[in-house]
């Protein structure tokens, strides 16, 4: 460091940092490093502390007030500075990194190959305990590579100590079996050799050995591509690309992401998931869960809806929605023993059950719900999630469970509620546009009930039809289209 660095004001040192890639140590008025931060720009980062802006940042306004030097050191690479910064952190623990210590992790790739059957997983935390940890990742979502790695060589992730003893064998697959991420060693589909030879691959695969693998891939996409199997190709494709990332991080060549994610989508899935088994005392992880909801705005067109989600994830194909037949008027708990009574009755029929149910609501929907399952003999487990303090209601006596706002269960059961509202609102709202526009029609002499569908089933909004709509109209007289330009 220089005589004329350590001479200049803090304000001077500011404006004096080079826009290059380091690290920089704040320190306080007894020279102690308070904080170590890394950046691609120290200049940009540094400033940025001092901001207006940056007072509304409860870690930064209670760190700039402590400030009273700054030290910086620059390096070649973003890669260098990550490994410095955690040098120096590990050196000097800054009190302020230990404050702040979640905001700063990035993540690893664990196998444990001292496992007979090793099982890859992320994780944040490198332990003795003689596995093999790939990292520090900090490009993209590290879920993203575990993805690909287990759709092309199928290791487990689960958290089973295998071999299972023959009393404990597994019954049923787990959903990476089901999607073909894994060769289900628990249930004994793979021997002991043949896995140890796809994790061999995969640590290839992690190491970046670039040449013979590239090699192999290049080759397998080429037969894909002849063999008109177009998916292998693509997935033969982002090996190969991921495989050149990781070569060019463990080269120290690849820049960071500035907004690499604290926890991939996968891992927040997984820990509501298994969360959501813990916290309910489920027997199976709920891995199909399904939402009803009721929407009966206006005490007019009202609808039920039902939408599944699998392994976290909304499954479209399994979105059903229900017009009220057997309710007059505001009544919602009857509204939802109708729906809740035709979805698993024919879900019962064809043996199609989730492993969770969600109502919207609170003890009363829990309730009504409840009845028309027990009718149904369905010993599916059942919930509902009120609104205003988001209070889960698991059975009919029991106090409601709050979970913390930032619970990864919450979060999901507040998406699996959220998206049966958004749901039951929309076809709730297509009703309602079809009878209004139905109602206008009526009132047009000269249009009957057959004419009236025919019409209804070619347009959507029949209050801002256009002469070119109007005359595109097919099956429909003349005499009818002028009386439809006539009434606009």
């Amino acid at each position: 460091m220089s005589v004329k660095w350590l001479l200049m004001s803090l304000t001077e040192k500011i404006k004096n940092i080079p826009e290059k890639s380091g690290v920089y140590l704040m320190k306080d008025t007894e020279n102690r490093i308070i904080y170590v931060g890394k950046s691609a720009n120290l200049k940009e980062r540094v400033k940025s502390y001092f901001l207006e802006k940056s007072r509304y940042d409860r870690k930064v306004a209670a760190l700039v007030p402590k400030i009273f030097d700054i030290e910086i050191i620059t390096t070649k690479t973003e890669m260098e500075a990550l490994i410095l910064e955690s040098k120096l952190i590990k050196k000097y623990h800054p009190k302020y990194n230990v404050l702040f210590k979640d905001d700063k992790t990035y993540p690893y790739i664990k196998l444990s190959v001292n496992e007979d059957f090793p099982r890859i997983t992320l994780t944040r935390r490198v332990l003795p305990d003689n596995a093999k940890y790939f990292g520090p990742y900090v490009f993209g979502s590290v879920g993203n590579i575990i993805k690909v790695i287990q759709k092309s060589y199928k290791l487990r992730s689960c958290k089973l100590n295998l071999p299972l003893p023959a009393d404990k064998k597994q019954q049923r697959a787990c959903l990476k079996e089901e999607i073909n991420f894994c060769t289900a060693p628990c249930l004994g589909k793979i021997s002991k050799e043949e896995y140890a030879r796809q994790v061999k691959q995969v640590i290839a695969f992690l190491n970046g050995k670039q040449a013979e693998l590239e090699n192999k891939l290049d080759t397998k996409m080429k037969k894909a591509s002849e063999n008109l199997d177009y998916e292998a190709a693509a997935l033969l494709r982002d090996q190969k690309e991921l495989a050149q990332l990781i070569a060019a991080q463990n080269a120290g060549k690849v820049e960071m992401s500035l907004d690499a994610r604290e926890d991939s989508r996968d891992t927040q899935i997984e820990k509501a998931l298994t969360d959501l088994q813990s916290l309910l005392s489920l027997k199976t992880v709920p891995l199909t869960i399904e939402g009803v909801d009721i929407s009966n705005i206006s005490g007019t067109n009202a609808v039920g809806s039902v939408v599944r989600f699998f392994n976290g994830e909304p499954d479209k194909n399994g979105y059903r929605k229900f017009k009220i037949k057997t309710v007059l008027g505001p009544d919602d708990t009857g509204m939802m023993k109708e729906v809740v009574g035709r979805k698993y009755k024919r879900a019962l029929e064809e043996k199609k059950l989730p492993d969770l149910i969600l109502v919207d609501g609170g003890r009363g929907q829990l309730n009504a719900a409840k009845e028309v399952l027990n009718a149904l003999k369905i010993e599916v487990p059942l919930i509902s999630l009120a609104k205003r303090e988001e209070e889960v209601y698991f059975d009919l006596t029991s106090a409601p469970l709050r979970l913390k706002k930032d619970s990864a269960a919450l979060h999901l059961l507040q998406h699996v509620r959220d998206e049966a509202h958004r749901f039951a609102v929309s076809y709730h709202k297509s009703l309602r546009d079809k009878t209004t526009a139905a109602s206008k029609l009526d009132s047009i002499k000269g249009i009957g009930e057959r004419t009236k569908k025919l019409i209804l089933s070619q347009i959507k909004d029949i209050s801002n039809l256009s002469d070119i709509e109007i005359d595109a109209l097919a099956g429909v007289t003349r005499n009818i289209k002028a009386k439809l330009k006539g009434a606009k």
